[in-house]
């Protein structure tokens, strides 16, 4: 981490830390210049069509071109990555259900209305609660950044924004419901997730046998 003074260096070890005692089951300091972005990655957001493309605020095309985000990213001496990582694998706890199916299951599992508990609407629930998690940690990781006078650090989250049982849309014109709390994905501006993991050394699977997990970024400097 040659572009990382002393000071910054001792503080994302303490961010670190502090993830780690909010529940991420791993945070890793790595240089901004580590984060891969890709312009493929824009491409599985269209194929297959991701649920959330054109209907969600924070997903593209309603968020910043990845060009732009690559231009930023330049100024970042930084970043932590926190994982968290839910109980169980989807081999042991899901029932073998369409894809469309399990999408409307897992996007309702956080909502108001109790779903019948069955094996894969618990662990549906459960990756819900871990990506819950990780917005209240990415929330505050960045208030410490920002007390510290890192006042550009800047959190993106695992996947799609599920604060609200259904996004207002850009469509409508009304303002988001959380503009403080929800973030933008990784993939959402490009970052090849799976690389920039590897290069920090932390391991991602999305093997049957293997417990999923959510990976989120916070830039700092």
């Amino acid at each position: 981490m040659s572009e990382i003074d002393e000071k910054l260096e001792s503080f994302l070890k303490f961010l670190c830390q502090r993830a780690k005692e909010l529940g991420a089951s791993e945070a890793v300091a790595i240089p901004a210049s580590d984060i891969v972005v890709d312009e493929r990655v824009a491409l599985k957001c269209r194929v297959p069509l991701c649920p959330f493309y054109g209907t969600n605020l924070m997903c593209p095309p309603n968020v910043m071109p990845i060009s732009e985000f690559k231009d930023i990213l330049k100024h970042y001496r930084a970043a932590i990555l926190i994982q968290t990582a839910p109980f169980g694998t989807p081999e042991e706890f899901a029932d073998p259900v369409e894809l469309a199916e399990t999408w409307e299951i897992f996007k309702s599992a956080g909502g108001k209305q109790e779903q019948p508990s069955t094996p894969t609407t618990d662990y549906l629930s459960a990756l819900r609660d871990s990506l819950d998690n990780q917005y209240k940690m990415i929330s505050e990781i960045e208030s410490l950044c920002i007390r510290e006078g890192y006042h550009f650090a800047a959190g993106l989250a695992g996947a799609g924004c599920l604060l609200c049982d259904q996004c207002v849309g850009a469509k409508s014109g009304l303002p988001c419901r959380y503009p403080f709390k929800a973030r933008p994905s990784m993939d959402a501006l490009g970052i090849a997730v799976v690389a920039t993991t590897e290069k920090a050394g932390m391991r991602l699977s999305f093997a049957k046998n293997e417990a999923r997990s959510w990976v989120g970024l916070i830039l700092i400097d």
